[in-house]
């Protein structure tokens, strides 16, 4: 979303009102407020207006899909792709169990191999340019072994494959056993060629708690693989809650030691703040406390999400250092 946006408008805690842009594309013009306030997650203001950036709706549309032995294999394909240029519309991979969900929910219009999978879909303002990246997927596939490929331009075909990427949200829902189950997940990003690493870690970490704790617990994972962006989503019985929350802090420290950030879309509210100090160090989060109180000096904007509003005694040494 950050990308989308122009410039914004919005209060401060002493009810000051600021513009952080106008609207031309690009800007050098100080500090960058407009992205401060969208990474802040409603710390520093409250906005109440934003200018954002709107694109043409896609042309030349073809939406595919791609199944393939090992989720390795599916990363390979976005490795390869983003490496020779091609910028597709949408780059979506989803695990076998991932896929077992969207057959056992219903939810889709037709079953689908479960193997990993990646959706694909293509767009461009030429049928030429869109046709030469199909071409490149296709040979990248055969080379990678793919165990099936589809892509198609006709609507319906594409509802289908595509409503089955939309529909992954729901279809893990439905894998519930009781109406009392919990749905939860992770949010890490890593670098795409890390990413088939964390997804076989994660789904290590849970196996091991499963039969640690004798859990019966249905786990997947999906990707939003063009920017390396994953959730490790686990179904569980209310009584876990706690046992699962300790398998997915494991799963945050390997997505850093995996050179990866705590949360690559959702934030850090309050569960992510110990793991955001480990991305950043007590200095990172010093700073961005120092920020906070200089723009909310009493801590009223959404308090304690982000970092805890009092730090160490020995964090402000530590800025000091720099």
């Amino acid at each position: 979303m950050k990308e989308w946006v122009r410039s914004l408008t919005c209060v401060l805690a002493d009810g000051s009102i600021v513009k952080t842009h106008n609207r031309p594309r690009k800007s050098a013009a100080g500090y960058d407020l407009t992205h401060l306030i969208i990474g802040s997650e409603g710390t520093l203001g409250l906005v109440t207006e934003a200018v954002l950036r709107l694109a043409p709706l896609p042309q030349n549309l073809h939406v595919g899909i791609a199944t393939f032995s090992t989720f390795q294999r599916g990363v390979d394909i976005v490795v390869a792709l983003q490496k020779a240029g091609h910028q597709l519309e949408a780059l979506e991979l989803a695990d076998g169990p991932q896929m077992h969900a969207i057959n056992a929910s219903k939810l889709a219009k037709l079953s689908f191999p479960e193997k990993p999978t990646l959706f694909l879909k293509f767009a461009g303002p030429s049928l030429q340019l869109v046709n030469d990246q199909i071409s490149v997927v296709k040979q990248l596939c055969e080379q990678k072994e793919a165990l099936s490929v589809e892509i198609t331009a006709d609507q319906q075909r594409i509802d289908v494959l595509w409503g089955a990427r939309k529909c992954i949200g729901h279809a893990l829902v439905a894998m519930k056993k009781h109406p009392s189950d919990l749905f939860m997940h992770s949010d890490c990003a890593v670098p795409i060629s890390n990413l088939a690493a964390l997804v076989n870690g994660t789904q290590s970490l849970i196996q091991a708690a499963n039969a640690a704790g004798n859990h019966d617990w249905f786990c997947a994972n999906v990707g939003h693989i063009g920017d390396g962006n994953v959730h490790s989503s686990i179904i569980c019985p209310e009584k876990d809650r706690e046992a699962v929350e300790k398998v997915l802090m494991q799963v945050v420290k390997l997505a850093l030691r995996l050179e990866g950030t705590v949360t690559g879309e959702h934030g850090v509210g309050l569960k992510l703040r110990d793991a955001l100090e480990e991305e950043v160090g007590s200095v990172g989060v010093e700073i961005m406390r120092r920020v906070k109180r200089s723009l909310d000096e009493r801590g009223i904007l959404n308090p304690e999400k982000v970092f805890r509003l009092e730090g160490n005694s020995g964090d402000e040494k530590g800025v000091a250092k720099l």
